[in-house]
Order: C-alpha cells, then sequence, then structure tokens
C-alpha cells in the first residue's frame, strides 16, 4: 500500500507536493476556525452582562463581536481563497502533465515515448483529481463555516436585545 501510494506521489510531480502543502494548510485552517467558532458560541451562551446602561451593555456586546467573533469572520476570506486555489493548482498540474505528454510525443529518440506519454497523462489526471478532491469538501464546510459563523452573529445580536429589555424597563403602552 505505501509503495503505490510513493508510485502516486511520484506519478503526480511537483505539483502534487504543493497540492498536499496546500490541503494541510487549507484544512488546518478549517478545523482551527471551526474550533475557534464553537468556542466563541459556548462562550456566548455563557456570556454575561456587568451591569451598566444601555451603551455600556451595547459597548461590552461590540467588544465581545470585535475580540471574538471577529477573529473567524477574517479566517473565512483566506479559506475561501486556498479552497478555490486547489482546483487551480490541479489545473496547473494538468498542462504541467500535458506539457510531459506531448514532449513525449516529439521526441524522436529510438527510446520508445509512450513511458513519457503515460507519466504525462498521470500527471496530469492525479494532480486534477487531487485539486478537486481538496476544493469540494472545503466548499462545503465553507459553506457550513459562514452559515454558522452568521448564526453565531445572530446569537449575539439577539442576546444583546434580551439584556437591553430585561434590564432596562421600558414604559408599557396604555390602551
Amino acid at each position: 500500500m505505501f509503495s503505490e501510494f510513493q508510485q502516486v506521489l511520484n506519478q503526480g510531480g511537483p505539483i502534487l507536493w504543493a497540492l498536499i502543502i496546500l490541503g494541510i494548510g487549507l484544512y488546518t485552517i478549517l478545523a482551527s476556525t471551526w474550533l475557534g467558532l464553537r468556542k466563541v458560541k459556548s462562550e456566548l451562551a455563557e456570556y454575561r452582562v456587568v451591569g451598566g446602561d444601555k451603551r455600556q451593555t451595547s459597548r461590552q456586546f461590540a467588544a465581545f463581536e470585535l475580540e471574538r467573533l471577529a477573529w473567524v469572520e477574517r479566517r473565512i476570506p483566506f479559506i475561501g481563497v486556498l479552497a478555490g486555489a486547489a482546483p487551480l493548482t490541479g489545473l496547473l498540474g494538468t498542462v504541467s502533465g500535458m506539457l510531459v505528454t506531448f514532449s513525449g510525443l516529439a521526441a524522436s529518440s529510438a527510446a520508445t515515448p509512450i513511458d513519457k506519454i503515460s507519466m504525462g497523462i498521470s500527471e496530469a489526471l492525479i494532480t486534477t483529481q487531487a485539486g478537486l478532491l481538496l476544493a469540494i469538501p472545503a466548499a462545503f464546510l465553507l459553506a457550513m463555516l459562514r452559515s454558522q459563523t452568521e448564526t453565531a452573529q445572530t446569537m449575539l445580536q439577539q442576546k444583546l436585545h434580551e439584556v437591553i429589555v430585561a434590564d432596562h424597563h421600558f414604559p408599557t403602552p396604555t390602551a
């Protein structure tokens, strides 16, 4: 099994190695952001406002948003760039593999060019597949992360309004 994996790595060429590094970075940042968002949501669920008037309460919630939730929101565009770079890097591997293929076709040596042609086709297909295998799940996870971030933002706003309404008595309209 290890030899087959090593063979695929060799056939994919340097572009496949770049895709592996890209994938490790992409999924590491995705996982840490997801865990960070879960932590923010749990902190938000337990968040308590310490006294103050309506303005002070709003400041405390704004500070929470800027310190905790903004960290997640700043990472989302970068994750999107990395997820978008994966299929493009796979396409680069396709072009590189096709260049090797055409180089093999153009070879006029006595050696059989079929080896070089098959190497080029293999590189093209492996890198394309790897780029798509990285990007497709990342796109779904990114969409879920965006949705969960919006949910956390909504929870924050809802909690702010609940605290303001609970701590500040508004006159009830008379009929």
